[in-house]
């Protein structure tokens, strides 16, 4: 048991002139219990040991990273820009070349982009790790013993991710071996047209095999136009198909920025139904996703980090505010509100108020994971991206001090 005293929480938006809005706040004790939240006071009973002093900082839900590859950087490692390519079948060629001798540099390469997402913040990954022809399960062995390692810090899931087409791993086996050797692990799938050329032969093995082995699907989706958009929708219909409603997600996702909104709101009305995420990265070189319309019409939509620092992208600061604060000025997101629910982006959906300024966290009960940050509001941090931040997990100072 601990408590955090000097921590301040949001309380409220306030109207100070016509349409100006500021978030007010509080300061409040917190009571830590077994990882969870179990008091939520004005003052911290007397004679209390083991106290954290917040010293006046503001507590956030922390950070989920919904896409992260820990298995394939640079970062960590010696400094290595990128070799052009053409596109994701010609880096696919160019990564099984290098694959098998990037093993043994993994385990520290993967702990040090660790630190750098969690220092910023987060408590949750979902890693997509290769399962392919040329690593095996060697990349999957290796990057669940890190995360192991740092289960003190993070909760994490694993995406069997066949990097060079389900068709070519399902062939070699690999798929339901990664499958049933782990119990937790997710499916995950990657271009049905482009990679695999056979979208319905495609869909249906991933499908089949998360039916059977009733795992969730994780599908990397980068086609664009009107083929990403078929793929989109045959992608909700096999969803429903096999009842993995709530189960899957598509990343990238880029077609949904190359129609008009009023077909991505018949997309997204399909997407909401069957309960299928959207990940993006908030790309700046290519037309940007609405997200802020997909959210708008019930799609839960994730900003994240994906690649860092390797043979895909030289980029990325492993920053998930930075990568908000980017999505709400692409988007013209200015006022304290927009700001202020921006931030449920990269929090799985969670903000300490709601659209009406009503208090939703933290509550009792609730997982003790916070960003602690000196900025005043939610709405600072993703505009001002505040560089000051501590990290608690589960009721343990995970990263960072008060200062």
């Amino acid at each position: 048991m601990v408590w955090i005293k000097n921590v301040y929480l949001e309380t409220g938006y306030k109207e100070v002139s016509p349409n100006k809005f500021i978030t007010t706040t509080e300061e409040f004790a917190l009571e830590v219990e077994n990882g969870e939240f179990k008091k939520i006071t004005k003052k911290i009973p007397e004679n209390q040991a083991g106290v954290i002093d917040a010293k006046g900082y503001l507590a956030l839900p922390s950070l989920q990273d919904n896409h992260i590859h820990l298995d394939k950087g640079h970062f960590g490692g010696e400094w290595q820009a990128v070799v052009p390519a053409s596109g994701v079948a010609e880096r696919i060629q160019e990564e099984k070349e290098f694959l098998r001798g990037f093993l043994s540099g993994t385990p520290k390469k993967a702990q040090a982009l660790i630190d750098l997402i969690c220092d910023n913040g987060a408590t949750f990954l979902r890693v997509q790790t290769n399962v392919d022809p040329v690593i095996g399960l060697d990349n999957l062995e290796c990057i669940k013993e890190i995360l192991e390692k740092n289960k003190h810090r993070l909760d994490y899931e694993i995406v069997a991710f066949p990097q060079h087409g389900t068709l070519a791993t399902k062939e070699h086996g690999l798929l339901r071996s990664a499958l049933a050797s782990d119990s937790n692990l997710i499916l995950g799938g990657l271009d049905p047209a482009t990679i695999d050329v056979d979208i319905e032969k495609s869909l249906h093995a991933t499908f089949k095999l998360a039916s059977h082995y009733n795992r969730e699907v994780d599908f990397h989706l980068h086609d664009r136009g009107t083929l990403g958009l078929f793929e989109i929708n045959r992608i909700i219909d096999y969803t429903q198909k096999y009842h993995l409603e709530g189960k899957v997600q598509i990343s990238h996702a880029l077609a949904l920025a190359d129609t008009d909104e009023s077909t991505v709101k018949q997309i997204a009305k399909r997407l909401a139904e069957f309960n299928i995420g959207i990940n993006t990265t908030i790309p700046i070189d290519t037309t940007v996703l609405p997200v802020f319309l997909l959210q708008k019409n019930g799609v839960n939509v994730r900003v994240v980090n994906d690649n860092i620092n390797d043979h895909w992208s030289p980029f990325g600061t492993g920053d998930l505010i930075e990568r908000v604060s980017r999505a709400a000025e692409v988007f013209s997101m200015k006022d304290e509100k927009s700001l202020s629910q921006a931030y449920s982006l990269v929090s799985n959906g969670l903000t300490p108020l709601d659209t009406d300024g009503m208090k939703r966290w933290p509550k009792v009960g609730d997982k003790a994971s916070i960003l602690f940050t000196k900025a005043v509001s939610a709405a600072h941090l993703v505009a001002r991206v505040c560089p000051e931040r501590v990290v608690m997990f589960k009721g343990e100072l995970v990263s960072g001090t008060f200062n």
